[in-house]
């Protein structure tokens, strides 16, 4: 299939911080008009040597080729939404923020609407990331491919925390991207996602490329294999739910009609919708993020409010969020100062540990910069971020995206963990736009469309695919 000279060729790239050899010499070929996939174990590589490739790492030892000629990082354009851009940007300046030459902003304007239109993707060039949410930045990267006519794109971990819809909407920019004979070298955990966007599939692993597969004739249970050493599939999680309300949620009005939902201990419920279908304004509304009246709420037999993310550890609620959440760290704050089970929780200790775990991811950084060692990878940090949440003296969990960032083997260890928090009678809320995660981990998803519930499901009669069909009706 691949007869000409790859567009980007990397021979022997080694990488080392300090004594812990990273890369050991990675080999990989991308050729013209491809989408090649990069999976392998949290930990080993992949984001090192993507930014080696985009230019923004040096490598210790190796050469890099494009096009047969020499290797130049300003042909190469690298998307990692774990970079975070000026809030004050409009989504148009975003698209365009590196490409080359003198354009007026009316003609950028132009060309960002045609984009836009083309896709179907709705932003508004105007809109300043700032007043973005996270899955609509991370549509910004999708259609900046469109913009920036680079030779080479780099995706690093960009689908987390999108949905089927707009997983489509990326499999239309790639494909429109290597229509015009460029490539991508795409980084994912998503194995099965892997096998539908890219033509072939490169695993990583002890630092080098193991193996690579055709994407038409490969299997999951292949990849995990090579990954591994041994194929890793995710098991049944036992059931622990009883029939014991431990939150009652009762006219939620955070969108066109009120909301009405019971959690059980050991209960794992999940929530389900396409874009703008309710589901982010109830999940904003748990966590305090976006407070909105409820006729009433009662949280293990006792009357409650939530009025902002402060009254949650009073209540017995751990919130995991999304890992590029700003407020991560405040939620993780009030996650730790449950653990002494006081009733009366104190704003300034909460600020107070917000600091303290600002300056340990500060200090982290800069003492990986002194010791020329790599940071944690996004997979590890959220791995350690859930061990944690599972300490605490919860009643009620709430998980946003729990599984972004981590490979197959730690999501196994997922479904063990969340075993253990149902098995203490914790009652969890499931947020996911993965549906066969949800339909994995859940005992109940709630399906919502227009604003409002439409159809709840217990999850041992219906099937992913009915579920994903279930989330699509009336959208």
């Amino acid at each position: 299939m691949w007869d000409k000279e790859p567009l980007l060729a990397v021979r022997g790239m080694r990488k080392s911080f300090g004594r812990l050899e990273v890369l050991t010499g990675v080999d990989i070929d991308l050729q013209y008009g491809e989408v090649l996939g990069i999976v392998g174990p949290n930990g080993v590589g992949k984001s090192t040597m993507a930014s080696i490739i985009a230019g923004y790492t040096s490598a210790d030892e190796g050469v890099a080729s494009l096009g047969g000629g020499a290797w130049d990082p300003r042909r190469i354009m690298l998307i990692d939404p774990q970079n975070e851009l000026d809030p004050k940007l409009t989504v148009v300046e975003a698209m365009f923020r590196h490409v080359e030459g003198q354009h007026s902003l009316a003609e950028l304007m132009t060309r960002a609407k045609r984009i836009l239109s083309e896709t179907g993707i709705p932003l508004s060039p105007t809109h300043r990331l700032g007043g973005l949410s996270h899955t609509e930045r991370r549509m910004a990267e999708v259609v900046r491919m469109l913009a920036d006519p680079r030779d080479v794109i780099v995706i690093d971990e960009l689908s987390n925390a999108l949905n089927s819809e707009e997983l489509e909407d990326l499999r239309y920019a790639l494909n429109r991207t290597v229509e015009e004979g460029r490539g991508v070298l795409y980084i994912t955990h998503q194995l099965e996602e892997a096998l539908r966007l890219c033509n072939r599939i490169a695993v990583l692993r002890d630092g080098k490329v193991e193996a690579i597969f055709d994407s038409a004739t490969t299997t999951v249970e292949e990849l995990t294999e090579a990954m591994f050493g041994s194929v890793i599939e995710i098991t049944p999680r036992r059931a622990n739910a009883t029939a014991d309300v431990v939150m009652d949620v009762a006219g939620l009005e955070c969108t066109k009609e009120p909301v009405s939902f019971q959690l059980n201990r050991g209960e794992v419920l999940g929530f389900t919708g396409v874009r703008d279908s309710g589901v982010e304004e109830v999940r904003d509304a748990l966590i305090g993020k976006r407070p909105a009246y409820m006729a009433s709420l009662t949280v293990d037999g006792r009357a409650a409010r939530i009025t902002a993310p402060r009254d949650l550890p009073a209540l017995g609620i751990a919130v995991l969020t999304n890992m590029l959440d700003p407020e991560s760290e405040a939620h993780a704050a009030r996650n730790i100062v449950m653990l002494d089970g006081e009733e009366d929780v104190d704003d300034e200790a909460i600020e107070d540990t917000t600091r303290i775990l600002l300056m340990l991811k500060e200090s982290e950084t800069r003492m990986s910069e002194i010791l020329h060692r790599p940071v944690q990878s996004t997979g590890q940090r959220r791995w350690q971020q859930m061990q944690e949440i599972a300490s605490q003296n919860a009643r009620i969990m709430i998980l946003i995206q729990p599984t972004d960032g981590l490979d197959i083997a730690t999501r196994e260890r997922f479904v063990r963990l969340l075993e253990e928090i149902t098995g203490r009678g914790v009652g969890v809320l499931l947020f996911t736009t993965d549906e066969r995660e949800l339909h994995q981990f859940s005992d109940r998803v709630i399906v919502m469309s227009g604003g409002a519930i439409q159809e709840e499901w217990d999850t041992r009669s219906i099937t992913a695919d009915h579920l994903h069909a279930a989330a699509r009706r009336g959208a």
